[in-house]
């Protein structure tokens, strides 16, 4: 067992109560991090996704989730602000306010609340274990052996199936690594995916760094990118990214070499794994880059405007479909905002519907039955299951108005697919990267 198993379940049941449900997110965490402290990364990310519900913990009825993940992370975890920040996916800025609205709701101060947390986790109960039976070996050792056959079986026939649906398309090929060379000037080359490589031992260290992957299946290092975040443009032909050398937000023209400098970064000490302010999103048709700083909204298109309407609660959550507006979140809910500031619709029912990505499509989340529900005024109800070998993690984003990427466990052919909400097929995207990593971007992908 983890060395840490008993203080991420002490933290899962903070957020989802005493209940099987944390337990097994705690878990889930704890295998995806190789039972490392990684494992909080997980739990905080998958506890805020807007794509699983989490059950009530019992306490603090009147705070919103960031406000009780904060608190958690702060005044039990024992986690900096800056820390808990990056856990969080959060600014340090809006972590802080989280926090002390936190407090304010539950009309205490950080140190008794630290005490407070600490004796409900303090009797929590050990998990029981299977006491030892004879013959255990033996019948452990065939249940293997049927469960390897059955999962076998299982891959072929919908890998079978996956291909038969798919006549007249191209069968699936694993890529294999290639040598990985510095990106350099400029390229025709075009990019069919990114991934972000962490240190082996902690996510909060400055070991990180993005390796962009061309068509013709090149490993290309972005060695002037931080690890705050990189994005493709949906032609594959630039790349935004948080220049280390420039300590500014670029644009990447890949054809042309051309590097284009969008905004003044935030002070941020860059040896550090940990984000920005920045987030940084395409247009759908790729000619725009929107971002925040210090609060505010921008657009850039070779000259930076101001979005209205931008507050320091707000997040940034990608374009609709069209390009003609942002997706904006904050405690309230979400609303599409377009470049003048004005709201073109709004939900609060963030809390277990989502993605909006076109305004007028909903994709509910069934964890348990590993499939979707897609509904809203322009599509009514329609059920989407996921190939039996492969088990959803997250959704990813959005890569049109009709389809989505999620990334899976399981034994399937790749560990992304892309989802279309009209057909309700499950396509494997030609993603390889190593086992571990799950920061992956896609060209065009709206998150």
């Amino acid at each position: 067992m983890s060395d840490w198993y008993e203080q991420v379940r002490r933290t899962a049941s903070l957020l989802g109560g005493r209940t099987p449900y944390a337990r097994r997110m705690a878990e889930k965490a704890l295998r995806d991090r190789a039972g490392t402290k990684d494992a909080f990364f997980s739990l905080y990310r998958s506890y805020l996704s807007r794509f699983r519900v989490w059950p009530d913990p019992g306490w603090g009825k009147e705070l919103s989730n960031l406000q009780r993940a904060v608190l958690v992370a702060l005044h039990h975890d024992g986690w900096t602000e800056q820390e808990t920040a990056y856990l969080c996916g959060r600014s340090r800025r809006a972590v802080r306010r989280a926090g002390e609205k936190g407090l304010r709701a539950l009309g205490t101060d950080g140190t008794a609340l630290a005490g407070t947390l600490r004796a409900m986790t303090e009797d929590l109960p050990a998990v029981a274990e299977r006491e030892p039976g004879r013959n255990n070996a033996g019948c452990g050792a065939l249940i293997a052996c049927l469960v390897a056959l059955v999962l076998m079986v299982a891959y072929c026939s919908a890998l079978d199936a996956l291909l038969g649906q798919g006549a007249g398309r191209a069968p699936f090929v694993a890529l294999a690594f290639s040598e990985l060379k510095p990106l350099h000037g400029p390229m025709q080359a075009t990019l069919r995916y990114a991934y972000r490589v962490d240190a082996p031992v902690t996510v909060l260290t400055d070991e990180s760094y993005w390796v962009v992957i061309t068509e013709s299946n090149q490993r290309l290092l972005v060695e002037d990118a931080t690890p705050s975040d990189l994005e493709i443009s949906p032609n594959g032909r630039r790349l935004a990214y948080h220049s280390r050398s420039k300590r500014k937000v670029v644009v990447y023209d890949l054809p042309s070499g051309k590097i284009s400098t969008i905004s003044k970064a935030d002070a941020l000490d860059y040896r550090l794994n940990l984000p920005s302010d920045y987030r940084l999103y395409f247009s759908p048709d790729g000619r725009r880059l929107a971002f925040t700083s210090e609060d505010k909204l921008y657009v850039w298109d070779g000259k930076r405007r101001r979005v209205p309407g931008f507050g320091p609660e707000s997040t940034l959550n990608g374009w609709l479909a069209g390009g003609q507006a942002l997706l904006v979140e904050d405690l309230e809910g979400a609303r599409a905002v377009d470049l003048s500031g004005s709201v073109l619709f709004s939900t609060e029912d963030l809390g277990h519907l989502g993605p909006l990505h076109d305004g007028r499509t909903w994709i509910g989340v069934d964890d348990d039955e590993n499939r979707f529900t897609r509904y809203g005024r322009r599509t009514g109800r329609r059920s989407m299951r996921l190939p039996t070998t492969a088990r959803l993690q997250r959704v990813e984003c959005w890569t049109s108005a009709d389809t989505f990427v999620i990334s899976t466990d399981g034994y399937g052919p790749s560990n992304y697919y892309r989802v279309d909400i009209e057909t309700g097929e499950a396509e494997p995207l030609p993603a390889l990267v190593p086992e571990d990593l799950r920061e992956v971007r896609f060209p065009g992908c709206v998150r």
